[in-house]
C-alpha cells in the first residue's frame, strides 16, 4: 500500500472514524472485492492502486472502497467488546 510515511497507524484511523461516525461497526463481509480503482480508501484516504485489492463494504452512506488491511483493521475494532456506561 503507498502510505505516506508521516501517517498515523491504521489503528488510531479506525478508532477515530468509528468515534466521529466516518466509520461504523462492521456486520457483514464486504460485498465486492477485486482490483483497485483508484478511488480513495475510507479509512486512511490513500488511493487504492490498480494493483492492489480493493473491498466495497456498505454501510449507512453506501458502499465505500477501502484497501484489505484496512478493512482487516477496521473489522478487528468493530468486534471488540465496548465497556457499558
Amino acid at each position: 500500500m503507498n502510505e505516506p510515511s508521516q501517517s498515523p497507524p491504521i489503528a488510531d484511523l479506525v478508532l477515530t472514524g468509528l468515534a466521529n461516525g466516518l466509520l461504523w461497526i462492521i456486520d457483514a463481509d464486504p460485498v465486492w472485492s477485486g482490483y483497485g480503482m483508484l478511488k480513495p480508501c475510507v479509512v486512511c484516504r490513500v488511493k487504492i492502486a490498480d494493483y492492489e485489492i480493493q473491498y466495497d463494504v456498505v454501510g449507512p452512506r453506501g458502499s465505500v472502497p477501502v484497501h484489505v488491511k484496512c478493512y482487516r483493521i477496521w473489522r478487528g475494532h468493530s468486534h471488540k467488546p465496548t465497556k457499558d456506561m
